[in-house]
Order: C-alpha cells, then structure tokens, then sequence
C-alpha cells in the first residue's frame, strides 16, 4: 500500500485499515518510524469527507511545529491552532491544539466536539509525567462517545494494558499496533576522555579503581572529565556530523556553541557563503532591536562557523532561523535543550549528551528509557544515513554503570498512571454531571484499571475536595455557588483567581496585570530585575494578600514588587524590547510570561459575568497585545 509516495510498512497499513473500520488504534513504534504518515490519513481522509478532527501535542513548541507543517501541507484556510495564548483559525476543520486545551474543552463538554470524528494524541507517553499526566486520562474519560483516537507512542511494554483500559470505558474497539524496529538503527556509544568513543563495558572495565589497580598507575591529573570539545573533533574525524548535542542546560548550550565556534569552523566556502545570504535575509524582516540583541549577535557569530545553539530562551524568530539553516544542513554542531528532541522533527547522523542526569528542580536524576530514547531517537536520518549514532558523555569516576545500562540497552518504561483530581475537574464534575455518573467517572481512571478497580484512594480524593469547596463558599448543597461557577472556567490557579476577580477585590488595569504575572511566573534565583517600581498601590496590594484568609496561604505574591520592572512598563505602553533592560529573563521566558498571562487574562474574561471587570480584562489584553507588537510569538 502507497500513501503519499510512500510505501507504507505492515504495522501502518494495520493501523490504517483500523481507522478504515472505525476503531481507535494505539501504535507504539520508534521515534522517526513513521507513526506521523497515520495521523496524516486520518487528517487527508476527514478533510475529503468534510469531518473535524483534533491533533494534541504535549508542549506548544510541538503545537506550533505542528501547525505550520500542516498549513504547509494543507493550507491554511484549512488548518487551526488553539494553545491558550495563541488562536488561530478556531473553527477549522484541523485544530491544532495543547492537551490541556483539549481537555479544558472535553471536561466542560464544548459544543465544537460534536463535530470532531478523530482526536489524534501524539506523544501519548507524556502521561506518565507526574504533574501533567493527569490532564491525557481526563482527556480520554471526559470525551464524548462519539470520538474515535488515534494514539501515537514510542515504544511501550504495555500498549495493550493502555488500549484495553481505553475500550472499557469508551466502549468502542480500540487496536494495538506495536512496531520495534527502526527505520535507522541505531548505534549506542559512550564517551571517555581517555578512551574516546567505545561502549559502557569498555569504560566500566578501565573504571576507578580497578584499572589504577590493574595498571599500577596512580590517580594523576589526566584521569579527567570528558570534554564536548574533543568529542566533536572525534565525530568530525569520523565523519559522524552533523550532530544534535543535547544539554540539560540552556546557559551550557550557548556557551559550548560560542567556545566552539571560536575554535573551528565546520563549512565549506560555498556553505558560508549560502548561510550569510540566508542569514542576512532572514534577519532583515526583524527589527533592528533584534538583531542587536547578544543572544542574535551569539547566534550569528555561531552560523557563520555551522554552529548553533536552540533553547526556550530564544526568540520564536531566531529559532527560526536556526531550525531553517538546520533543515538546509547548514549547522553541523547544534547545541540543544530537551526540547528539541520533542518540539521540532530534524533529525541528525549522530545525537550527544553532555550527561545522563538532569536536574529536576530538586536534585538530579538519571534519565528514565523513555527520555533516553526519545532524544536518541533523532539520531539517524531516514533515507540518508546507514545508522545513526548516540554518544554519551561519561565521568568514569561518579557514574553508576548497572544504572547506565538498564535504561540505555532498550526502552522499558511503560505507561503508568499519574490520575489527580483537581478543584477544577470536581467543580466541572459537580457541574455537568449527576452524583451517579460521578461515581461512576470516578472508577474510570487508568489507575482504578491498572489496580484492579481500586478507587477508595480516588473516592477519598474527591470528597475532601469536595469539603474543602464547600468550605470556601464554591459549593452549597451539592451546587456551585456563584464563585464556584467562575471558577470552573479557570484551568489553573482557580482558587487565587476566583478568590481575586469574583471576591471582594476592585482592581485596576496595573494590579490586575501584576496581579497574574505574580501568579504563573516561575521564580529564578538567577534572574535580576531592574527598575523596581515600589509604590503605594504595590504596597497595599501585598498587605492585602498578606491579611486575606485563603490567598496569605501561597507565597505567589512574594515576586510582586519585583514583577513591577516587567509590568508597570506594559502600562506605560512600552514596547517589549525596550522592557527587557529591565531584566535579566531570556528573551523567550519574558515572551511565554506575557502569553501565560494572556491566557489567564482570556480564561477570566470568559469566567466573569461582571462587565466592570470584563471591561478591565479587555483593556489588559490590548495593552499586553500592544507591548508585544512586531514580535512573532511562536
């Protein structure tokens, strides 16, 4: 079987002929065997038959990758996307969308469901994130009957564990379709300063102290940590370039691009020549400001030697060119974050890690199989390259070899349950729903099914909720209250947001800006904040939070004084550019601030039945709106 002037392999005519019958169909196969090609004869076929159909990506860098590749391939009168911050053509056939937003629509039963024949789930793995997975199994419970899905994965052990928990409670016949074998095999390396690219037993048996033992040698200043310089210069050697280098850190990224780029260059004349007209051009449809930023000068420094680096700092416009020269084959070196390996499909001949250990906010781990692999896996380009290569980077000295191996010799991870309820998911289920259908909603997560229909834990859950809801004044007798039913439309930070715009709060356009800002902004000990704006108006806004029974229970307000250098200039109708001497952030975070706060600006403004407040909102969202002109957001 053909299917865009590919010959399909067995697994993708099986899921085919699945979603030809009308089923749902889990496929779990490697990262770049094809799974995608599915998902767009689902997308070609509904279009033909005038049917809607909803494609979910776990992060927005996906979403937005999504909607372009999309709008390339079926125009864009046909092609939507809806993130939250960012809606564009919502009532298109194809919407693009985040998980979360799929969700949202889901639990609160749209009315733009109706239509919708296929939800396409990619990454479907994701639901095994501690915090976020909760939001894939609500996505699944809350949708309406009729839906069928299309669940893509990497790899999985239980795939029909997953499949059969989804036909239990939908009703409906859902497919498993695992492949294992990658179009590009894969070669797994690792690296040591002393013996370069060899394999983890090879490392492991010239390990400390065993070797100095064996060898007689004593610890001197050579037994050192690998350096990424040396083994860039080995992959050039070996002609293993270009290659995706992927660090935890972004601050890493851009100083190995620059470091490098100091040292070496990696293209020809006839290349340099096509990147500074490339370059050039690209940088010309921006603002001068931009060009002039030091994270643009880094960038194009870097370029000019087929060097890159690509991190969520970035502007959405310099990424670009960067993705662009990439795809060209232009950057020899790339220097990344994680996310890249999810949010943009650009494979290369060979992928590295600095580290197998990530900091999580708390400490550092060891990457599980599934992160592994799903980085690993952009390593090889189909049609191009034999193999591909992976190399990690190892420190003989301080790494835990039997740990390395057991998540580096295969993909084992399987999907597990991370079901949460939330004060929104009751409120929601409290609203739309009768005390029958929410005991019976409440045995119906992958983790009551993976249990054995053990749902105490969840039922206990909920009713605490529930007594904490009616505490607050968001439920009475068994109904939301007014307050309860404003905060059934906010996704995130419900209780603060109600508590603030549908309490006994009156506040301006400044207060209100800040007010969210102070809410979705992630704090930094790094980031500095310039220009502080201390004023009365910030003074008793903090006294109040500070005295008010519910809010006095976060720390969120702490950062507000400080948020004041990034928001009281978007009141005084300055430009974004000119707002950044007033930080520190990267440039891409102060981006994602303001569109995080868009977002919650929207959720209010559908929430509240107060047109004082409506009024006010809509004022905010121009002012932000206008601040970021002349700026792509993604």
């Amino acid at each position: 079987m053909e299917f865009k002037g590919f010959q399909l392999d067995k697994f993708q005519e099986d899921a085919i002929n699945s979603i030809d019958e009308k089923h749902s169909v889990m496929v779990s196969a490697p990262t770049g065997s094809g799974k995608t090609l599915i998902a767009d004869y689902i997308i070609d076929k509904d279009l033909k038959e005038g049917k809607r159909v909803i494609y979910t990506a776990p992060i927005k860098a996906l979403s937005n990758q999504k909607y372009k590749d999309f709008v390339e391939q079926y125009g864009g009168s046909n092609i939507g996307l809806i993130t939250g911050d960012v809606v564009e053509n919502n009532r298109a056939q194809i919407l693009i969308m985040t998980t979360e937003i799929y969700r949202n629509m889901a639990i609160m039963k749209d009315p733009l469901l109706d239509s919708v024949s296929y939800c396409i789930m990619d990454e479907i793995h994701y639901i095994n994130d501690p915090e976020r997975g909760y939001v894939w199994e609500e996505s699944i419970i809350f949708s309406p009957e009729h839906i069928r899905f299309l669940f893509l994965s990497a790899t999985v052990p239980n795939d029909k564990e997953f499949a059969d928990w989804v036909r239990s409670i939908k009703n409906h016949e859902v497919i498993s379709i695992r492949h294992d074998e990658r179009p590009v095999p894969l070669e797994i390396k690792f690296y040591d300063a002393e013996l370069g690219i060899t394999t983890l037993d090879e490392i492991r048996r010239n390990s400390y102290p065993d070797y100095y033992k064996a060898t007689g040698r004593r610890f001197r200043q050579e037994s050192r940590p690998p350096q990424y310089y040396n083994l860039v210069r080995e992959l050039k050697n070996m002609d293993k370039l270009p290659c995706i280098f992927f660090t935890f850190s972004r601050a890493k990224t851009q100083d190995y691009s620059v470091k490098i780029a100091n040292k070496s260059d990696f293209l020809t004349p006839a290349e340099k020549s096509e990147v500074s007209k490339i370059v050039a051009s690209e940088f010309s449809k921006l603002s001068k400001e931009i060009g002039t930023l030091e994270s643009s000068r880094q960038i194009k420094l870097c370029l000019a030697k087929g060097v890159a680096f690509h991190h969520a700092g970035l502007l959405p416009d310099v990424k670009h060119v960067v993705e662009k020269l990439f795809s060209k084959g232009l950057i020899k070196v790339l220097f990344a974050t994680e996310t890249f390996a999810v949010g943009i499909n650009m494979p290369a001949r060979t992928v590295c890690f600095d580290s197998l250990r990530k900091y999580t906010g708390t400490g550092f781990r060891y990457l599980n199989s599934k992160e592994f692999f799903q980085i690993s896996g952009r390593a090889g380009r189909r049609g191009i390259d034999k193999s591909g290569l992976a190399v990690a980077m190892l420190d003989k000295r301080n790494s835990d070899f039997r740990k390395i191996e057991s998540f580096t010799k295969e993909d084992t991870e399987p999907i597990k349950s991370q079901f949460r309820l939330t004060y929104n998911t009751v409120l929601n289920m409290i609203n739309l729903h009768s005390q029958n259908e929410i005991g019976q909603i409440l045995t119906m997560s992958f983790f009551a099914f993976q249990e054995g229909g053990a749902i105490s834990a969840i039922k206990a859950r909920y009713d605490n909720l529930v007594k904490t809801l009616t505490g607050l004044g968001y439920v009475k007798n068994g109904q939301l209250t007014e307050l309860g039913f404003f905060a059934s439309k906010i996704f995130s930070n419900e209780i603060e947001i109600s508590q603030i715009f549908a309490g006994q709060f009156d506040l301006i356009e400044y207060e209100i800006l800040l007010v969210l800002c102070a809410l979705v902004y992630e704090e930094r000990k790094d980031i500095e904040f310039r220009n502080v704006q201390y004023s009365k108006i910030v003074d008793k806004l903090v006294k109040s939070f500070r005295s008010h029974k519910v809010l006095r229970q976060g720390k969120w307000y702490k950062n507000i004084k400080n948020l004041t250098s990034i928001v009281y200039p978007i009141v005084q109708g300055k430009k974004f550019i000119d707002i950044l001497d007033n930080t520190s952030m990267p440039e891409g975070d102060l981006i994602r601030l303001y569109m995080q706060i868009l977002d919650k600006l929207e959720q209010v403004d559908r929430a509240s039945q107060d047109q004082s407040v409506t009024s006010k909102i809509r004022n905010c969202k121009q002012l932000l709106r206008s601040s970021l002109q002349g700026i792509h957001v993604f």
